[in-house]
């Protein structure tokens, strides 16, 4: 049995950016722990408006590895 992808986020804050192609990201948020910056993680940058880390946990504001799940 298939878990729904809204079943499996609804404990976790979801990113209410924008992606490129136009449609709401939904990602899982985070919070960079050095300089409180807040949003997704993505796998390159500028593919959300309210990205906040690159694939390798870096914070795009401050450049720290600190990204911790917002709460």
């Amino acid at each position: 049995m298939a878990i729904a992808y809204d079943h499996l986020k609804a404990d976790l804050a979801l990113c209410t950016g924008t992606r490129k192609a136009g449609q709401q990201c939904n990602g899982t948020v985070h919070v960079c722990g050095q300089c409180g910056a807040r949003g997704c993680k993505q796998n390159r940058p500028g593919l959300c408006s309210e990205q906040a880390f690159d694939v390798l946990d870096q914070c795009l504001k401050c450049g720290a590895h600190a990204m911790q799940p917002a709460g």
